[in-house]
């Protein structure tokens, strides 16, 4: 009877050595994959920061762009011309160049 409550024992402990390499395997695997998401939300945070900084800078430009403008239209007349000048030139630029990639499409 004592060889057999030995023979238990032995089998509970080797099933216990099992269950524990088993379980330390699924500790390290769950380790490493929080390591990965640290990782990967560490990147996405740079990455967004710099976004931020991207559109900070362009807003800048922008908002410069902007004043420019502004300053040039209500700096007088000859101002003024030059303006209407530029965006005359801009549409007949686009209609030209509408024209000529219509062209080019339906040639193909």
């Amino acid at each position: 009877m004592a060889s057999w409550g030995g023979a238990e024992e032995r089998e509970l402990d080797s099933r216990n050595q099992q269950r524990s390499h088993a379980l330390a395997g699924k500790v390290s695997s769950l380790r490493s994959l929080a390591l990965d998401i640290e990782n990967e939300a560490y990147e996405h945070n740079r990455l967004l920061d710099g976004i931020s900084n991207d559109f900070s800078s362009g807003e800048g430009l922008l908002s410069g762009s902007m004043n420019r403008v502004k300053n040039l239209l209500t700096t007088g007349r000859q101002n003024r011309k030059a303006m209407c000048y530029m965006a005359g030139f801009v549409v007949v630029f686009l209609l030209i160049l509408f024209y000529l990639l219509s062209r080019v499409l339906s040639g193909e």
